[in-house]
């Protein structure tokens, strides 16, 4: 399937679907099939964010050799399964400088990010989980999430696959600024 003609339903084989950014630029008006959760399978008690009874776990990370500040974060896995971190040492300028890259990656023709595609062969047989696509397809019945990725190993730097990191943009590969 060309990726200039994207479509709702399958592509040519059942293991390569069009990507979330080709089936929203074609204009669908709403997700594919496969995309949908059957009724039979969806939790009837999800919660919107304004309905959560509580806020989302806050967990100070400067702070987990606290015993109160450890058991914060067990509690925020086991009830909720994530939480929101603070005090990582990250500096926002770094987190500013990844977005940023990162939209331009996206925001880029779909040819250039199909270049770092995470399917080996381009027929969904040989998939790796790094690189830009989606979930792997396995059966035609499969509930896909409705989102495209950039997966790439970082560390060790060893073993970084510089082969599904991005040229462009070409801050993409520049190291990023020390503290």
């Amino acid at each position: 399937m060309a990726a200039s003609h994207p479509s709702t339903e399958m592509a040519a084989s059942p293991m390569v679907r069009p990507t979330v950014q080709e089936l929203a630029a074609a204009g669908a008006e709403e997700p594919p099939r496969q995309y949908v959760l059957p009724e039979q399978d969806r939790h009837g008690d999800l919660l919107a964010a304004d309905e959560f009874p509580e806020p989302i776990p806050l967990v100070d990370l400067s702070r987990l050799t606290d015993a109160d500040e450890a058991e914060r974060l067990r509690a925020a896995l086991q009830t909720w399964g994530f939480f929101l971190a603070t005090n990582h040492g990250i500096e926002d300028s770094l987190m500013d400088a990844m977005t940023s890259v990162s939209r331009e990656f996206f925001r880029q023709p779909a040819e250039e990010r199909q270049k770092c595609s995470n399917l080996v062969d381009g027929n969904g047989k040989d998939y790796q989980v790094e690189g830009y696509g989606s979930d792997k397809v396995v059966s035609d019945d499969q509930v896909l999430n409705w989102s495209d990725r950039l997966h790439l190993r970082v560390e060790p730097e060893d073993e970084r696959n510089f082969a599904k990191w991005p040229s462009h943009p070409e801050s993409f590969r520049l190291p990023a600024p020390l503290p």
